[in-house]
């Protein structure tokens, strides 16, 4: 008997915890019918908001592997002047509220600023169009897949890497062959967060390429647009959608490692 106080204690504040989880879901899921969810998904605007985030989220996913795993490569295996700095400036989107990182982004990439005016001269116009939204996503979600990856680059053996160009392989052979094969569960685990973190931004994105319909609603633009509106169905049809393609994402990738654990075992 000893000690069933503090496991009911602790059993009763997990249950509070996942009350607190799961009664929110369960209201999305309560607040419509079926018919009216399929009149929704009908809809065409709802149609092009699933389609425009669904387009930006992925390329976003490919922009952060291309340009994010050298980052991650080089933060795992390098030492060198700066990388605190580095380091820090790869976390600071995650904890810069998403407002301001598309504030920065409007006044970066604006007409006012050179940056900007020099881009919209050579006829490239980030402001107010899907570019812009792959910009604001991609500031915002690739440290998942940096911290992800170097987490990954970090956790292998030093030695497998040191034998592998004893042996007379190069340095982007053994990363190739060596590296990204052991580290590929933690490259999964970013994009899969990358992608979903893509998948639901909206301070950002709102800020950088607006809300018009059928060129940069995406989907969380389109429920705040929606609520604001009074068009709670549109609203709580695209929401359970983010809520199903976040939650299967998540589970397809969990079910994925726990296979490739068992086959090792």
């Amino acid at each position: 008997m000893k000690g069933i106080a503090f496991d009911l204690a602790v059993s009763l504040i997990a249950a509070v915890f996942v009350c607190l989880l799961t009664l929110p879901i369960f209201a999305l899921f309560t607040a419509t019918s079926f018919v009216e969810l399929v009149n929704q998904f009908s809809s065409p605007l709802v149609l092009s908001a699933i389609v425009i985030s669904l387009e930006t989220s992925l390329i976003v996913v490919f922009l952060a592997l291309c340009l994010g795993l050298p980052v991650a490569y080089l933060l795992a295996t390098k030492q060198f002047r700066g990388k605190e700095i580095l380091d820090t400036l790869v976390d600071l989107p995650i904890s810069m509220p998403p407002l301001v990182a598309g504030l920065a982004l409007l006044i970066l990439l604006g007409g006012n600023s050179k940056l900007g005016g020099l881009l919209n001269n050579c006829g490239i116009d980030l402001i107010f169009s899907k570019k812009g939204i792959i910009i604001a996503q991609l500031f915002v979600s690739s440290p998942f897949l940096i911290k992800s990856a170097r987490g990954a680059f970090e956790s292998i053996n030093n030695n497998v890497i040191d034998a592998s160009l004893t042996l007379g392989a190069s340095k982007f052979y053994t990363f190739k062959k060596v590296l990204l094969p052991l580290a590929k569960n933690g490259i999964y685990a970013g994009m899969v967060m990358t992608w979903a973190r893509a998948l639901g931004e909206f301070g950002a994105t709102s800020m950088v390429a607006g809300c018009i319909p059928y060129k940069t609603e995406t989907m969380t633009v389109a429920i705040y647009h929606n609520v604001m509106s009074g068009e709670l169905g549109s609203s709580v049809a695209i929401a359970l959608l983010l809520t199903i393609f976040s939650f299967t994402s998540l589970l397809i990738f969990k079910s994925r490692i726990r296979g490739q654990t068992a086959v090792i075992v």
